[in-house]
């Protein structure tokens, strides 16, 4: 029996039945019905039009959870070392030229006698050579620092015959180069085997230090060494030890001992300084004609099968830093 047309029981005709009617204007049978809402729900046909929509959200859903950028400005780190006469100057020198041939990214600042003028500015001697290059070659920053004696009083002494000693406290003058996060302060007669960047991303910390490993103190009782610092910088930190200092100085009992840069770093951050591991980055040269590594290597209480495994050539090709440091031998410039 075939079907029947609204128009032959007199109805109108709507657009639905245009339709859904069973045949063409030709007569020829046809099926025009929406099939999408036959396709089961979880049919991706029967929801393509919602696909542009689906993926334009997850877009914005990775961007928003995408971390931020993890780049690294190496402008706000620096390698920091000082020169208070022509041996450390030649030092300092040799030492930022590794970091430029090692490839480091942080900045390289030099803090020199404030007496030294480098070329620019006229200097003929042997420093203004050495400093011109250094600003030139590898992008050292040239800083002026006053010099302070071993009484943290400012001194004008410019002979090559004092002790480095001397003016050693001059070091802690890192703490006020507030331009930078961080800086990494290595004294200058030392040589830099590989570069050390990844101490700038190092958990913060007022100030990271290595311990001493070859003092005579017993084992946990090794002192902070100033041969390397780690250090936030901060202006008052500096005016509190030179305050400590000079208190020390004032002290004329028959007991007292004096104090250097090591003694003041460890008077105020021996309790609460981040520990640096002295392997890799505290080597010294004196190591290599002790008979005793396990405090070097770190095997003091370790089982006996784990002791004694000294491997010269190991141990220099794993350390970043050398520190020449080998009484009674001289350094190797004297």
């Amino acid at each position: 029996m075939s079907r029947r047309t609204p128009h032959q029981y007199g109805q109108t005709k709507m657009p639905g039945d245009i339709w859904d009617k069973s045949e063409d204007d030709w007569g020829m049978p046809v099926n025009r019905r929406n099939t999408s809402l036959d396709l089961p729900i979880w049919s991706p046909r029967r929801h393509r039009r919602s696909w542009p929509y689906l993926g334009f959200g997850l877009l914005v859903l990775i961007w928003w959870m995408w971390p931020a950028s993890t780049a690294v400005d190496w402008s706000r780190y620096a390698y920091v070392t000082y020169a208070t006469n022509d041996a450390n100057m030649c030092n300092a020198f040799m030492m930022f030229e590794s970091l430029h041939r090692l490839g480091s990214k942080a900045d390289r600042v030099l803090l020199h006698n404030p007496q030294w003028i480098d070329r620019s500015q006229g200097g003929m001697d042997r420093n203004a050579q050495l400093m011109s290059l250094a600003a030139k070659r590898y992008n050292v920053k040239l800083r002026p620092a006053r010099l302070l004696d071993e009484r943290g009083e400012h001194t004008e002494v410019t002979s090559d015959g004092i002790s480095t000693w001397d003016t050693s406290v001059t070091k802690l003058r890192a703490f006020e180069l507030t331009e930078y996060d961080r800086v990494l302060h290595i004294d200058s007669d030392s040589t830099i085997l590989q570069h050390m960047d990844e101490l700038f991303l190092a958990p913060k910390a007022p100030i990271a230090m290595p311990r001493a490993y070859w003092t005579d103190e017993i084992v946990g009782r090794w002192p902070l060494t100033s041969l390397m610092m780690l250090i936030e910088p901060n202006p008052l930190e500096l005016r509190g030890m030179l305050d400590t200092l000079r208190s020390w100085w004032m002290d004329q009992s028959p007991d007292k001992t004096h104090g250097y840069d090591m003694e003041l770093l460890n008077q105020r951050f021996g309790a609460s300084a981040m520990v640096l591991p002295h392997r890799p980055y505290a080597l010294l040269t004196s190591e290599f004609r002790n008979t005793d590594h396990s405090a070097y290597l770190g095997t003091i209480n370790a089982p006996a099968p784990m002791r004694n495994k000294w491997d010269p050539d190991a141990v220099l090709k794993e350390a970043k830093l050398v520190h020449f440091s080998d009484w009674p031998l001289p350094k190797p410039w004297e």
